[in-house]
């Protein structure tokens, strides 16, 4: 079904959705970010959110290390969820698995392995010495038809495959940030709202499992490769789309 444009939902619908949410789960590259950098609107507007009693949960395919340096800084951000759903990370305590420990050495030896049959370069991401079960590689510019096409062969050798609009990422079960998401929320999934822009979000789009799903425009061009789609779409890409929903957030309270 195609997604509903965030912008064509009326007030009254709107107070009915989204008034009881309690936490905002986003994804962070792409979502958060504008031209590959964090927007300082969207800083801003966490704080906002915070300040009303909206928990924001960055949950992102980048590494334990880095997410862990977001949520320090981030204004009200108390935790996050790393490497597409493997990690919760809490400043100044060890991560908490939310999936089986991997074997990191194992699953990166396959994957290039599978790239060099593909013919495609696969290069480590510079951030992976801060990554602790996931193995990720830069994009490059990979299309998604290209990435696509790995997906047998990924399968047939044990491992699945997903990419954000950065990076490619290989594990050794299904990558799932909603399924991460409902283990470490807390709260009932009915009172968090998801955003997302690309095919490692579709965890956090799956019907039933949330009271709101958003994703920026993006994931519009991408619906041939998106595992699950969002019930609502914003106008807007990147951080401006997210500014969309946290817009209609602090309204609801107000």
């Amino acid at each position: 079904m195609e997604p509903t444009s965030l912008g064509q939902v009326s007030a009254l619908e709107r107070t009915r959705r989204f008034g009881g949410i309690r936490l905002l789960a986003t994804d962070v590259d792409g979502t958060l970010t504008k031209d590959a950098a964090l927007d300082p609107d969207v800083v801003a507007e966490i704080g906002r959110l915070h300040r009303l009693g909206i928990e924001v949960v960055p949950v992102s395919g980048r590494p334990a290390g880095e997410i862990l340096g977001l949520v320090r800084y981030l204004p009200g951000v108390r935790r996050g969820i790393a490497e597409n759903g493997q990690v919760e990370v809490i400043p100044d305590r060890p991560v908490r698995w939310l999936g089986p420990p991997t074997d990191r050495a194992k699953i990166r030896a396959v994957a290039l392995e599978i790239g060099v049959a593909a013919g495609l370069t696969l290069r480590v991401t510079a951030d992976d010495p801060f990554r602790v079960g996931d193995v990720a590689f830069e994009r490059d510019g990979a299309s998604d038809e290209t990435l696509s096409a790995l997906v047998p062969d990924v399968h047939a050798r044990g491992l699945f495959i997903t990419w954000s609009n950065v990076h490619v990422h290989f594990t050794p079960a299904p990558p799932d940030k909603g399924a991460a998401l409902l283990v470490a929320a807390g709260v009932d999934g009915s009172a968090i709202a998801t955003i997302g822009d690309a095919p490692n979000d579709a965890g956090l789009f799956v019907a039933g499992r949330f009271g709101v799903t958003v994703g920026t425009a993006d994931v519009l061009r991408q619906r041939a490769v998106m595992p699950a789609m969002p019930e609502f779409v914003t106008a807007a890409a990147e951080s401006e789309g997210f500014l969309e929903l946290a817009a209609i957030l602090v309204a609801t309270r107000r």
